[in-house]
């Protein structure tokens, strides 16, 4: 189709209105991202406050309301009627539900003590309902326009988006934060990370994944600080989400769950070490995280956490570790990634997948449920978006999501920005401070830009 242009100018054509969304390989990786999304005005909206999800049509009305979020998401998905064309090769997003689900929503799943103040009050889900959405493929720098089948009055709504997508580019934007500032100070960070250590020493854990949130003052517009975050850290799944009265700025590193005709991928995580400007420390950071006994383990209890969670909705015999350690760069650190893939059962669903799977295992710990409850315990904020998942869910059924890491959320005039890391039995708490300090640090740096 005759579009010119990036996905982030795209974006920008069509302007920041709620219910947009831009999913955006900034950093594509062979075998892991390779495609860009930019959606039109959503159909409908997916909403999750307090133990209510609901859904919104274009002029707010509320059509239907679901106890269970995941329910939800089957159910609205089960209402698309999807267009059999042809698509282009790799092109696994034409249409259906996009957004982010929430940390959160593991109260949904486990029940967990209500400690952390909830602040801001955002959506614990948000997910839109998109019957055309902009795809570009960057392997051959090519834009398609995919709708959804029985348009109807649609139509006009779909000419009007491919118009705007080819207008002539607006003016730069601009924003400016203020000096970030963590809510948990370092001595308190330190104390809480010997806390954890405590309650392995103990026999409660194994690990646990302990984090702190930066805010500072926030003015101007939220997409030019999501530019400036990709371009000083590219992501294979950086993300921008408009919302009323916030926007979520994303370049995470991290698949949560992949599910593509059945077959499930997931991508953990987990031990991490700062790059070098030097190439040769550089690469001897990459062979020491390689080498290290703690990452290693980190990672392993993790693997075995996301075994154990989709053995509940796999074929039996399917789940296999397909790679284990291997050492990912990424613009601020270097980081141990290990693959896990297994084969849906027939009579098993996506909501069933999400709700086995949820939170993302690398975010919690291991034992999982005693983990969330001590992180409850020990961070002062719920975490929001923070550590749970962005991505699409398909019209056809399938779904990739990220883990929401390395990520700005702008909330009126406060931005805020979480770090966090795995505490396991032989972590040192002044090096667990550091590990979330060089994870921020190209975050702050776009922030200061």
């Amino acid at each position: 189709m005759p579009l010119v242009g990036s996905p982030q100018d795209i974006c920008a054509r069509l302007g920041a209105h709620d219910g947009m969304v831009l999913l955006e390989s900034s950093k594509a990786m062979p075998g892991l991202s390779g495609w860009s999304w930019v959606t039109g005005p959503a159909l409908a909206t997916l909403e999750t406050h307090g133990e209510l999800t609901r859904l919104s049509d274009a002029t707010g009305r509320v059509t239907d309301t679901w106890a269970d979020p995941f329910e939800a998401i089957q159910a609205v998905l089960s209402r698309i009627a999807v267009d059999a064309g042809v698509r282009p090769e790799g092109l696994a997003f034409a249409g259906g539900l996009i957004g982010y689900l929430g940390y959160d929503l593991a109260r949904f799943v486990e029940r967990l003590p209500t400690m952390a103040a909830d602040d801001p009050p955002l959506p614990t889900m948000r997910l839109h309902l998109c019957d055309h959405v902009l795809a570009f493929d960057h392997a051959h720098t090519q834009w398609y326009f995919c709708t959804l089948a029985d348009a109807g009055e649609r139509v006009r709504v779909w000419d009007a988006t491919l118009q705007r997508a080819q207008t002539p580019a607006p003016d730069a934007t601009r924003f400016h934060a203020g000096t970030m500032r963590s809510l948990t100070s370092a001595a308190t960070y330190l104390a809480q990370v010997q806390q954890v250590l405590d309650y392995i020493a103990a026999g409660d854990i194994f690990q646990a994944n302990l984090s702190h949130r930066l805010e500072g003052t926030f003015e101007g517009d939220a997409f030019a600080l999501y530019r400036a975050l990709t371009a000083h850290n590219p992501a294979p799944f950086s993300a921008y989400l408009p919302g009323d009265g916030f926007a979520i700025a994303s370049v995470s590193p991290e698949r949560f769950l992949k599910l593509e005709a059945g077959q499930v991928t997931a991508r953990p995580i987990k031990g991490t070490l700062p790059r070098d400007a030097d190439l040769s420390r550089d690469a001897q950071q990459r062979e020491a995280l390689q080498a290290s006994v703690k990452d290693r383990a980190e990672n392993l209890m993790i693997v075995d956490l996301m075994r154990n969670d989709l053995g509940r909705v796999a074929q039996v015999g399917s789940v296999k570790v397909d790679a284990l350690f291997e050492a990912e760069a990424h613009p601020s650190v270097w980081q141990l990634v290990s693959t896990i893939r297994a084969r849906l059962r027939d009579d098993a669903t996506l909501a069933d997948l999400l709700r086995a799977c949820w939170p993302p295992g690398s975010m919690t710990g291991a034992p999982k449920v005693r983990a969330m409850e001590i992180i409850e315990s020990l961070e002062p904020v719920r975490r929001g978006p923070y550590a749970g998942a962005i991505g699409y869910f398909d019209a056809a059924g399938d779904m990739d999501l990220s883990v929401v890491i390395r990520t700005a959320i702008v909330h009126g005039e406060r931005v805020m920005v979480q770090l966090g890391g795995a505490v396991v039995a032989d972590s040192v708490p002044a090096h667990e401070l550091a590990e979330t300090e060089a994870k921020g640090r190209l975050l702050l740096k776009a922030m200061s830009s």
